[in-house]
């Protein structure tokens, strides 16, 4: 089987690179970095993902809204976001949007692993990706 191939999408371009490289040392193809949810579906379309990892406040289109486009556009392709915040507002539009999984960041690296490795594992055994 392949490597996971993942799409990030966060407007903090430094963090944006640190993930990227992380995830692609420990054995994940990194397909590109979006800087807001537009440009996310955009580079979902181009490369045809196993897992996007995004950011929930970007503007001018927020991760919630892009995943919301992703779950109707892509059904079955899991979506990971990943918040600074964790307030109720969050979660509950994170929950709305119907995303594999929720993250706030700073979590740990293996929290990160285990969450995007459950995500990518769930939706293959749904026939995702075939």
């Amino acid at each position: 089987m392949s490597s996971p191939k993942l799409v990030l999408a966060d407007d903090d371009a430094p963090l944006a690179r640190e993930l990227a490289e992380f995830l692609s040392e420990v054995g994940y193809e990194v397909a590109g970095i979006a800087r807001d949810g537009r440009e996310c579906i955009e580079l979902v379309e181009r490369t045809n993902p196993d897992l996007v990892l995004m950011d929930v406040r970007m503007k001018p289109m927020s991760g919630t809204e892009a995943a919301g486009i992703l779950r109707d556009q892509r059904p079955g392709l899991p979506v990971v976001l990943l918040s600074a915040y964790g307030d109720e507002s969050i979660v509950k539009a994170a929950h709305d949007a119907e995303v594999a999984a929720y993250l706030v960041k700073g979590c740990s690296a293996g929290q990160l692993l285990e969450t995007v490795s459950t995500a990518v594992s769930d939706a293959r055994n749904r026939g995702w990706g075939e």
